[in-house]
């Protein structure tokens, strides 16, 4: 155990003289430091233009003082002309731009009484996207209850007379048969609630666990220049397997340990005992998996290639930015797959102990098999 613990220290010592590896150490930090301000800034997915020519007090007003005060992920930016606004979607500074009539009152009164759904406000997009689609159901959203409010007070005024309620008596009405509050609340199988309101953040632990798979990789390139180097020459081809899931131990403990911190500061932690049973399973199985690529590539271009293929493969692959039902035999094999799923899905942490043993022992077998190369 002393040999061992002397071992990984001196192992340590030498990575920590490795610029590349210190680079890469400290690109968590910046990362982190990074999405920390960016999450504190104002930012959308959609940036808005609001226009309305109409004076403070009408409904076209309220409207864009509503979208001005909320928090979402999309963004609005008000302009006093629409010039101006217009301008700014040429200038890329906002992806649309909604512009409400001066009397958008009298426009839905008018359509309320006709009983007809018509435009009553003006949509100027600079592409066609999904994101954009969405937003016109959000613009609809609220335009609607408006309308329909008009609509309920045209049918009253018409079967009770049109002086039987004032238009506060009306509005009062209305109001009470609307309901206050989300219809729904985000909870996921284990009890946890999702809080997270900023999507500048939601994709950090995916992008956090592939940072480690990365890692991972990186230490199986130092192991092959070290064999390359005949740092092993004395070690016989049976206890080679050791050393590198050694060199692997210290490379993905440093990184573990910078894994957890940026979860904390960045407010993606759960709770310990589940952080560290995961992370635990997740270091061990990229450890097979960076081994077991080790073993069967034998050059360092090889795996110097493979990197930037697996990133993406990862990113596209994993649940970080969508949730791809198909392929799950690729989305399997890679590592964050499983342990993103496992943070507070059930049933993934079974198979995440199988991959790890399986994996151990398809090492073990490509270790038997490569023996007779290593001289």
């Amino acid at each position: 155990m002393r040999r061992l613990f002397v071992w990984c220290l001196l192992t340590e010592k030498r990575l920590m003289k490795k610029i590349s590896y210190v680079a890469m150490l400290l690109v968590m930090p910046i990362l982190v430091l990074g999405l920390r301000q960016g999450a504190r800034e104002e930012a959308g997915m959609v940036t808005i233009g609001l226009y309305a020519p109409a004076e403070e007090g009408s409904l076209s007003r309220e409207l864009i003082r509503q979208f001005m005060e909320e928090k979402s992920v999309l963004r609005y930016l008000h302009y006093e002309t629409e010039e101006e606004a217009l301008r700014a979607l040429e200038a890329r500074k906002v992806d649309a731009v909604w512009i409400f009539p001066e009397h958008l009152e009298r426009e839905l009164e008018r359509l309320a009484e006709k009983k007809r759904i018509q435009p009553v406000a003006r949509v100027v997009e600079r592409e066609d996207d999904v994101a954009l689609v969405f937003t016109r159901e959000v613009l609809c959203s609220r335009i609607f209850p408006e309308f329909v409010y008009r609509v309920y007070q045209s049918y009253v005024k018409e079967h009770m007379g049109e002086n039987v309620l004032t238009e506060e008596e009306f509005r009062a009405h209305y109001l009470k048969t609307l309901w206050q509050g989300n219809l729904f609340k985000a909870q996921f199988l284990d009890g946890k609630e999702e809080t997270m309101d900023n999507y500048v953040l939601a994709p950090v632990r995916g992008l956090l666990a592939i940072w480690l798979v990365i890692s991972g990789l990186a230490g199986i390139l130092y192991h092959k220049m070290d064999e390359l180097q005949g740092t092993y020459d004395g070690i016989p081809g049976r206890k080679r397997l050791r050393y590198s899931f050694g060199l692997q131990t210290v490379v993905l403990i440093n990184g573990g340990l910078i894994y957890l911190i940026a979860c904390r500061i960045l407010g993606v932690f759960t709770s310990l005992g589940r952080e560290l049973l995961l992370l635990a399973l997740f270091l061990l199985y990229i450890a097979c998996f960076c081994n077991l690529l080790g073993l069967l590539i034998k050059r360092l271009e090889g795996i110097g290639v493979l990197i930037p293929v697996l990133t993406l493969l990862m990113m596209a692959f994993c649940p970080i930015f969508l949730n791809v039902r198909k392929f799950w035999m690729v989305q399997a094999i890679l590592p964050p797959y499983l342990y993103l799923k496992a943070m507070h899905g059930e049933g993934y942490v079974l198979p995440m102990v199988l991959y790890a043993v399986c994996g151990i022992a398809l090492c073990g077998v490509g270790n038997w098999i490569r023996r007779p190369e290593i001289k």
